[in-house]
């Protein structure tokens, strides 16, 4: 049944025209959701564990090869090592800016990009009252593809590590932290 799909799929998207980005079909513009899960790659303080939530994003492609993101993305995490009993943190990207770089300027239904990147990032203070609360901003380098289900319709997948600064205090010498979240998203598009 798993094979029916698949190949069903594969010849609905084969046999569905192409999406057009000149402007005169869907337009340049996008909104999408999807849910986000990040892996944290490098033990920092507080130190977190795998977490899922979800972004927003507005997108303005200004290029057949160039666009403009601006996201808002929200994970609760658990803390685990020496955050262990922590739960319920929350980690939130408000906003992220990001350029993306399309690797193709024709018309296809695959459209995968490149994408680098600045954010405001937060964590709030989880179950134990730590002084989990930091603000920051971070980096982001990632790759991408998206896939046009129709013109105006589409679904990608996404990978995007983030480097990111946080201040946790302003008082004392160990006022800082950093974290290095691997974030693995997906999403739903709607393009006008």
């Amino acid at each position: 049944m798993k094979r029916l799909c698949v190949i069903s799929l594969l010849l609905f998207a084969t046999l569905m025209p192409a999406a057009s980005y000149s402007g005169t079909a869907a337009g340049n513009y996008t909104v999408g959701i999807g849910p986000v899960g990040n892996i944290f790659v490098v033990d920092s303080n507080p130190e977190l564990g795998p977490g899922i939530g979800g972004y927003v994003y507005f997108d303005y492609r200004w290029s057949p090869q160039f666009s403009t993101q601006f996201g808002v993305m929200v994970t609760t995490e658990d803390g685990t090592g020496i955050s262990n009993g922590d739960d319920g943190i929350e980690f939130l990207g408000i906003p992220t800016f990001d350029l993306k770089f399309y690797l193709f300027s024709k018309e296809s239904r695959w459209d995968p990009y490149g994408l680098v990147g600045l954010g405001v990032y937060a964590i709030s203070e989880g179950s134990a009252d730590n002084g989990t609360v930091a603000v920051g901003i971070g980096a982001d380098l990632g790759i991408g593809c998206d896939f046009y289900i129709s013109e105006r319709f589409s679904f990608g997948l996404s990978a995007i590590f983030r480097s990111i600064g946080f201040i946790d205090s302003i008082g004392g010498n160990q006022n800082g932290t950093a974290l290095f979240p691997l974030s693995l998203m997906g999403n739903l598009a709607y393009h006008w």
